[in-house]
């Protein structure tokens, strides 16, 4: 009998690594699959479980942080699947672990930093875009300025050949550094300075802040 050598642990920057291999229409193509799969019943998802938010005690380190745990398997698949994500105040983290379903054994961890969540969340906007939003799209609503935002951009580009957005956030300046971080991916931000202007004209609109 083979000596079990342990799961294979995969670092963030091997992550990134080979998501930036991955064109992005693959990505929300991949999404389009998992919901189908989910929709006919072939996959088994449990409840996520939700620590550092009411009833449960808050987390020290951010009042509004939490850790969502979540799993899922291919009904007669090879794996299962457990995620957390965890974030607050700014600050995401988390991890991804992969397990056998024929031993039962960890197989692989992935250091994802929360990477994967943020790609899967924009994965979930692009697909509604792709299904949803007018064909001859003109101008995108931008309401937040944080790594969502930049990471809905990225996806909504592999269904939508606008690129022409109005922005608003409640920090001027970030929204001005992500303007100019995605100018260089051929976005065209407009800063504006209420969240009505920026929605007024658009065809699309992204809410991806968790401010209330």
């Amino acid at each position: 009998m083979a000596a079990n050598m342990g799961p294979r642990v995969y670092t963030l920057e091997q992550v990134i690594a080979a998501m930036d291999r991955l064109p992005v229409d693959k990505v929300v193509d991949a999404m389009a699959e998992g919901f189908l799969a989910f929709s006919r019943g072939s996959v088994s998802v449990p409840p996520p479980q939700t620590l550092g938010q009411p009833p449960l005690s808050s987390f020290v380190g951010h009042q509004d942080a939490q850790a969502c745990i979540k799993s899922a398997y291919e009904n007669g698949g090879d794996v299962f699947v457990t995620k957390v994500a965890s974030g607050g105040g700014g600050v995401n983290s988390g991890l991804v672990l992969v397990f056998s379903q024929h031993t039962f054994g960890p197989e692989a961890i992935l250091l994802d930093d929360g990477l994967l969540t943020e790609m899967r969340t924009a994965a979930a906007g692009a697909l509604a875009a792709r299904l949803f939003a007018p064909t001859d799209l003109d101008e995108i609503g931008l309401i937040g300025c944080g790594v969502q935002a930049r990471w809905q951009l990225r996806l909504l580009a592999a269904v939508t050949t606008c690129r022409r957005v109005r922005a608003w956030a409640r920090s001027p300046a970030k929204l001005e550094a992500l303007a100019k971080e995605v100018a260089s991916e051929g976005w065209q931000i407009e800063v504006v300075p209420s969240a009505e202007q920026a929605c007024s004209r658009a065809g699309l609109i992204l809410t991806v802040t968790p401010a209330r």
